[in-house]
């Protein structure tokens, strides 16, 4: 299909990291298809992933908890050539077809009312596949656009900060006592799922390691419900709440980025940045990024799992037998290059 001149909206309001993980197949659709026109809906809070990037013309986004939140991006619709779900939006579907939309791509669900209004299926999933999820992305909307892409799917990319960024990170450094150009190791040791986060008492450790060892600050972000456990190990604790812009400058100041497979660490991906990232439930050939990145992994033989066993197990050995030596011993690599 020649997509020059078509418009093309592609939704996909989960995580940051599955966002980020679009970036390369997006790239190379501008880069075959010039003058055609990228729309991407996302969330509300992730839009500065996308905002300032050259192949996407246009974001909108999904403003849940507000007023009528879900129907703000139904103009954006209209008179698109071709909409992608990569995700499950009952009234945008409507509306696709309401709208007489040529191509409505996305996942069939046999006991879904709203599935009969798309017109192609979408075939492959990112958790169905051991594969580089930006590879497993690229499939799905090149089967979807009926395309032939075989660029480089590793870049993966995410908008620099602005100058105001920059500027406001200088204030959040210097609330908790770090100087503008001051060394530090970020460590995001919660998540949004719990049975990812770092114990405690693993990260109370590593950060006593760092600071014996190397006298580098070990800078936390924690969101507001951690901030006392947060505490306890590292006396430099951001409290702020961070637009996605900010935290992108954080990670570009910091020398490594200590987390486990979340969201920070695709932007460490974006910015090649040096990170060490803790994997428990999920795959590294799925998530970890493909430069600067060491992984650590146990691969149990119950690894990995979905979320609902994750829930309900009771050892959890795949996050908790990870030890803070583990992690000093792949910063060290970083340290001493």
């Amino acid at each position: 299909m020649n997509l020059n001149g078509k418009k093309i909206l592609i939704t996909n309001c989960c995580g940051l990291g599955d966002l980020i993980m679009f970036t390369p197949i997006l790239r190379e659709i501008k880069k075959f298809f010039p003058t055609c026109k990228i729309t991407f809906l996302c969330k509300n809070i992730h839009k500065e992933v996308l905002l300032r990037l050259p192949y996407v013309d246009k974001v909108v986004c999904i403003y849940r908890g507000k007023i009528f939140g879900r129907y703000r991006s139904i103009p954006d619709f209209f008179c698109q050539d071709i909409v992608i779900f990569t995700d499950w939006h009952t009234v945008p579907i409507f509306f696709a077809k309401i709208f007489k939309i040529p191509i409505r791509a996305g996942y069939f669900r046999e006991d879904n009312f709203f599935t009969k209004f798309l017109n192609k299926e979408l075939h492959g999933h990112v958790l169905k596949s051991p594969e580089y999820v930006a590879y497993t992305n690229a499939k799905i909307i090149c089967d979807a656009l009926e395309i032939k892409i075989s660029g480089d799917m590793t870049e993966i990319e995410i908008s620099q900060p602005t100058q105001e960024n920059k500027k406001s990170v200088d204030k959040i450094l210097n609330s908790i006592g770090l100087e503008k150009n001051c060394e530090y190791i970020l460590l995001t040791p919660f998540t949004g799922f719990e049975q990812r986060n770092l114990p405690t008492e693993t990260a109370k450790n590593f950060v006593e390691m760092i600071e014996k060892n190397f006298k580098i600050p070990v800078v936390i972000s924690a969101p507001q419900e951690k901030f006392e456990v947060a505490k306890k190990f590292s006396k430099y604790v951001l409290e702020v709440k961070t637009t996605i812009g900010e935290f992108t400058e954080l990670v570009s100041r910091a020398k490594i980025l200590v987390t486990p497979d979340s969201g920070p660490m695709h932007v460490a991906g974006a910015l090649k940045k040096f990170c060490v990232a803790i994997f428990s439930k999920d795959l590294p050939s799925r998530w970890a990024p493909k430069k600067n990145c060491i992984p650590i992994y146990l691969n149990l033989p119950c690894s990995p799992c979905d979320d609902e066993t994750a829930k309900n197990c009771e050892h959890l050995n795949c996050i908790k037998k990870i030890s803070a030596q583990m992690i000093f011993d792949a910063c060290k690599k970083f340290l001493e290059k």
